[in-house]
């Protein structure tokens, strides 16, 4: 099989932990692609798919993409980076949807089956002002993915919450690029992610995005849901029942 992962910096692997990486592993026999680029929008990332030859169809292709696109909580300097690499973000939410859609279009094009991947996390407090966005494009993504019987719907996000439910979360996130940029050039291991990641007091990720080794592995399994119900539609279901078993 061909499977796409399509997304940003949480496909890409780096900074934190790779779910990629757990994936290639699973799936040795067969033919993974990340088209993850760090920092993308939903606006960069379809304007990049679109001058992008994708060759031989595509069995799967998960799309993950949107957390880029919640500025609540980002400090000015990403957000001119995000304009130096042109990389914008959608403005609201009409034309978050509208882009979305744009590239969900785009990508049905190529694949057998496409699945809509929920936002996660931006920051570990689920209550907090990001959080709150996240959830509501989140929901925008369910809808698009509901109008269509070829496309899938993984609902990633709720499976983080329920995993974070009860614990005593911390609000970090990283207050500057340079800091997001030391931790993908210094943290090289699982382990060094891990350390640096409790250090902050978090639990599924190294920054309140970017994921730790636990967070990966519960999106490698939720992925894996996927790939191994082909006959359900219901996906969120399915992820939180296979998702959960996996980790203390």
């Amino acid at each position: 099989m061909r499977i796409a992962f399509v997304g940003d910096s949480l496909t890409a692997g780096k900074p934190g932990s790779s779910y990629f990486a757990i994936l290639r592993e699973r799936l040795a026999g067969q033919t993974l692609v990340n088209l993850g680029r760090g920092n993308d929008t939903v606006v960069s990332l379809y304007h990049r798919l679109a001058r992008l030859r994708f060759g031989e169809p595509l069995d799967i292709a998960f799309l993950w993409i949107g957390v880029n696109d919640v500025t609540q909580g980002s400090p000015w300097t990403f957000q001119a980076v995000s304009l130096l690499k042109r990389q914008p973000r959608s403005r609201n939410r009409d034309e978050f949807r509208a882009y979305y859609q744009a590239t969900l279009d785009l990508l049905r094009r190529y694949s057998h089956r496409l699945v809509a991947v929920s936002m996660a996390l931006k920051g570990e407090d689920i209550t907090s002002p990001c959080n709150c966005e996240l959830e509501a494009l989140s929901k925008v993504v369910q809808e698009l993915a509901s109008r269509s019987e070829r496309i899938e719907y993984l609902d990633v996000r709720t499976v983080f919450i329920e995993r974070l439910t009860g614990k005593c979360v911390s609000n970090y996130l990283p207050r500057n690029v340079i800091r997001v940029a030391l931790d993908a050039l210094t943290l090289r291991s699982d382990e060094q992610v891990d350390k640096k990641s409790a250090e902050r007091g978090l639990h599924l990720t190294l920054d309140g995005i970017h994921l730790n080794s636990a967070g990966a592995q519960l999106v490698a399994d939720c992925f894996m849901s996927v790939y191994n119900s082909p006959n359900s539609l219901d996906r969120a279901t399915a992820c939180v029942r296979l998702c959960t078993p996996s980790l203390p």
